[in-house]
């Protein structure tokens, strides 16, 4: 039998979970940790055609992150061609691979882990050596800057906490934790690049 289903393996780190080689933080929120188990947050996948970026051909929302950088999610069978895979996260910078990847085999397995493997080399240097996908884009806007800092600021001021898109750092509370993340990336003129 033709399976109607194929498996997409990624692996990536979240600049603001990140927490040491290999490793994130889980995302908190109001009373702990937001996901079950070695979920450290979600994130949504896109398929976009080779040959039209702007056209998404498939989205997976809610796909579980683990704390060790993988995901792992299932897709239709029928996606057969070779597509840009983006990733998307609630307030990180959309990122893309550095071409368009074949689909043809049953398993794809895919890192967003090293500059040459997404479009324009856009990953942040961690200091250990690692690379993570910039955070900070708190209103998904595609840049990080000073309208993302704005809402980061606000819920500063509120003491809010929570499981919220201004919390960039994932520990559960909006402060300077967070700002710093958004005011170094925005310094950095920090935005998505797309094909």
């Amino acid at each position: 039998t033709i399976s109607e289903e194929k498996t997409l393996n990624i692996s990536l780190l979240l600049e603001g979970l990140y927490e040491g080689p290999g490793t994130m933080r889980k995302a908190q929120g109001a009373s702990g940790a937001q996901y079950p188990g070695t979920v450290a947050d979600q994130v949504t996948v896109e398929l976009h055609e080779a040959g039209n970026y702007g056209n998404v051909v498939y989205a997976a929302s809610n796909v579980d992150l683990n704390i060790n950088g993988t995901a792992g999610l299932t897709i239709p069978a029928a996606l057969n061609g070779s597509y840009y895979i983006t990733i998307r996260h609630r307030n990180s910078l959309e990122t893309v691979s550095s071409d368009p990847v074949s689909f043809i085999s049953g398993v794809i397995t895919y890192g967003f882990d090293q500059p040459l493997q997404v479009y324009g080399g856009n990953l942040k240097l961690i200091p250990t050596g690692e690379y993570a996908i910039f955070g900070g884009d708190v209103n998904q806007d595609g840049a990080v800057d000073t309208a993302d800092m704005t809402p980061v600021d606000n819920d500063t001021g509120n003491y809010s906490s929570g499981y919220l898109v201004t919390d960039v750092n994932g520990d559960g509370i909006v402060d300077t934790g967070d700002m710093t993340i958004v005011d170094n990336n925005a310094a950095g003129f920090t935005g998505a690049v797309t094909p």
